[in-house]
């Protein structure tokens, strides 16, 4: 009888510090480093880049993790024009919220249906260095990997990335759908857009729900840009 009072005063301790249990809230900054040659022949665009690079001063990114998964959004500091905020955002390769689930990514897109979202696989093919540094007191590895984009006219772009990850915080995620490495993605660097973790907190009261993930409508990334070379086509006819 002894026993049994024992196991249940056991069961229940766990079952309330599970139901207890705080989420993670990683939020970071964004940096958009000069490319002095980049839309050179375009003055227009050259302009919307110079305004994105002081614009990405003021954007602001969280990564909540919880038991289920991750979500990655945009928390804007809205000190500057909306506008601003957008080429800003367009320029950091940001393109709306992301999702973790279980082994797939779903992420929101530019001119795809509303409520229909991107599903891809977790990335992969990560080759881990032995290089290390120190991010805000947390011991980091590096990491690196190759960002494959269709920019949906036929032409493909290769832009290397640097993931900096700790595996004292052993959470599989990190910013904007780059995720799947032994620790948390504390700074991040594809091409010339950085982001960097400026406030971790392992004890947040921030949650989400992402149970719609199950009934919500999906496409794969190879659809999308056949959509994207389809809209090209078809405005050029």
């Amino acid at each position: 009888m002894k026993r049994k009072v024992i196991f249940i005063f056991t069961l229940l301790i766990v079952c309330l510090s599970f139901a207890q249990q705080k989420n993670v809230n990683v939020q970071y900054v964004v940096k958009i480093d000069n490319e002095k040659e980049l839309f050179n022949s375009n003055p227009s665009l050259r302009q919307m880049f110079d305004n994105a690079r002081m614009g990405s001063n003021n954007l602001q990114f969280n990564l909540i993790i919880n038991n289920s998964g991750s979500k990655f959004y945009e928390n804007s500091i809205l000190s500057i024009s909306e506008n601003n905020i957008k080429n800003a955002t367009l320029f950091t390769g940001y393109s709306g919220i992301t999702y973790q689930f279980e082994n797939n990514i779903f992420q929101e897109m530019n001119y795809i249906e509303k409520g229909t979202l991107i599903k891809e696989p977790l990335k992969d093919n990560w080759e881990l260095q032995n290089e290390t540094k120190m991010i805000d007191n947390y011991l980091c590895y590096k990491a690196t990997n190759v960002n494959r984009i269709d920019n949906g006219s036929g032409k493909i772009f290769n832009h290397p990335v640097i993931a900096w990850y700790c595996p004292e915080l052993p959470y599989r995620y990190g910013p904007n759908g780059y995720s799947n490495l032994p620790g948390l993605i504390l700074e991040l660097q594809v091409r010339n857009v950085i982001f960097g973790a400026k406030k971790i907190d392992l004890n947040s009261n921030i949650n989400f729900d992402l149970s719609f993930l199950q009934n919500v409508k999906t496409i794969s990334l190879e659809a999308y840009n056949k959509q994207l070379e389809q809209n090209a086509e078809n405005f050029k006819g």
